[in-house]
């Protein structure tokens, strides 16, 4: 176990969610740190698939969305 600062405003909002729910603050800030945590690595794992998609439609000849509709509205201006 480690200790750590935590703003006052947000240990009151905390505090307040854990009475509601009748579970330890401890408890209900372990669940948000490992869901914080989850969501970044999703957030690395969509980044990677994002651009190994990109590589992917360049090596077929694909091009980026915005330059391609860029080019088709500057043949109507």
């Amino acid at each position: 176990m480690k200790t750590m600062t935590v703003d006052d405003g947000l240990y009151g909002a905390l505090k307040a969610a854990a009475d509601r729910n009748g579970r330890p603050v401890q408890e209900l800030l372990n669940e948000a740190i490992a869901s914080w945590l989850a969501d970044a690595a999703t957030d690395e794992d969509d980044h990677a698939a994002i651009e190994q998609a990109r590589a992917e439609a360049a090596e077929q000849g694909g091009v980026e969305f915005e330059p391609f509709f860029d080019g088709l509205l500057g043949n109507y201006d």
